[in-house]
């Protein structure tokens, strides 16, 4: 089998963080024996290779030409950008005229409405633009391409969790039956376990400062209801640092609440991870949470929101910490850190967790369920 992977962007020597999530896929395909290829819609031609992973990129009109020879299409965040050769709905086009095989593994924000995140919603222009390119130009297609196809024998939809499965039905007033649920694989080679006991007054939150999705701002708040021993460093970037700048200061919190504003490489996280005892991993909205998963593969002890996909990954006091008020997020991570035996529990029992997710069962399973597909 070959499987062809179109996605909108991927990983290279200069951006090696585009799409990681489906890089990791691939890089796992060929572990496996399976030979892979990658398609992405671009303005102008070009093709490398990135860590053995042969990448193509050409107009999406280019790319819909090419489908009917190709064994088995797998679809990764392929967005639709009205008015550009990068558009993904050409392919999407072609798959439903030819009846071409595929597989779509939906992340989310490919068929959830604007309106569906209301959170980042205000009353500027750009995001009313966003609304009306998002709930009125691109949700239609996908809806209609899901109503189309979600009946083949030769097609699958694939999710990272039950909530994103539902989700898409919501959105796309769609019901699906042929479906699997496979959440992103964890490398539990790369993240390797340590024990965070004594850095248990240490937080961290890594996410991105550009959405109000992640909850910086109850990471923060959390902080208001734990001891002075306690600190929080926030890693990550974006619009919404100087706001969470503010809400530290306001709260009083500046010497033990700091932001980095800086990413840290892949590479060096398990390493990065071991400075840290705790993962404040609050969010809004997740279909899984894949940097939580890695910090609880590498024995960080993550506390989180009991919402949206979460609860899926994280049982409360069994491999981490989940509530939705901050305050009583603070008292749990007070109360856990009080003595070595439940805490080290929970984070063993977190390592344990990720191990069934591990990337190398987790690919198994999509070969799998695209071998299906062909038969």
């Amino acid at each position: 089998m070959k499987i062809t992977i179109i996605t909108s962007r991927y990983p290279s020597s200069n951006n090696p963080y585009n799409h990681m999530f489906v890089h990791m896929r691939s890089v796992e395909f060929l572990k496996q024996e399976v030979e892979v290829e990658v398609y992405v819609p671009s303005n102008i031609e070009s093709s490398y290779i990135h860590e053995g992973v042969k990448v193509y990129k050409m107009p999406s009109k280019s790319i819909a030409k090419l489908l009917k020879k190709k064994e088995i299409i797998y679809l990764h965040l392929l967005n639709i950008y009205p008015f550009s050769k990068a558009d993904g709905w050409p392919i999407y086009k072609r798959i439903l005229r030819e009846n071409t095989p595929f597989a779509m593994y939906v992340h989310g924000s490919e068929v959830q409405k604007f309106t569906a995140r209301m959170f980042d919603f205000n009353y500027s222009l750009d995001t009313f633009l966003r609304w009306i390119k998002k709930d009125l130009l691109v949700i239609p297609k996908m809806k209609r391409f899901v109503r189309e196809t979600k009946g083949r024998d030769n097609c699958k939809y694939i999710f990272p969790s039950i909530w994103m499965k539902e989700e898409l039905e919501t959105n796309l007033d769609q019901k699906l039956e042929n479906f699997e649920i496979i959440p992103n694989g964890i490398d539990t080679n790369l993240f390797r376990f340590n024990d965070s006991y004594e850095n248990r007054y240490k937080l961290l939150t890594l996410r991105p400062l550009s959405s109000k999705k992640y909850a910086v701002d109850i990471a923060i708040e959390t902080m208001k209801y734990l001891p002075k021993e306690f600190t929080l460093h926030i890693y990550g970037k974006g619009h919404l640092q100087s706001k969470y700048q503010k809400q530290i200061d306001d709260a009083k919190l500046s010497k033990r609440v700091t932001i980095k504003n800086e990413f840290i490489d892949r590479s060096e996280m398990n390493e990065f991870f071991t400075k840290y005892g705790i993962f404040l991993s609050p969010t809004r909205m997740d279909a899984q949470g894949v940097t939580m998963c890695e910090a609880m593969a590498s024995g960080l002890l993550v506390a989180s929101n009991n919402n949206t996909a979460i609860p899926e990954f994280i049982e409360d006091n069994y491999n981490g910490l989940l509530s939705n008020d901050s305050k009583s997020l603070a008292q749990k991570i007070l109360k856990i850190t009080e003595n070595i035996e439940p805490f080290k529990l929970v984070i063993y029992n977190g390592r344990r967790s990720m191990e069934k997710i591990s990337i190398d069962k987790t690919v198994s399973n999509e070969i799998k369920s695209l071998e299906a597909i062909i038969q």
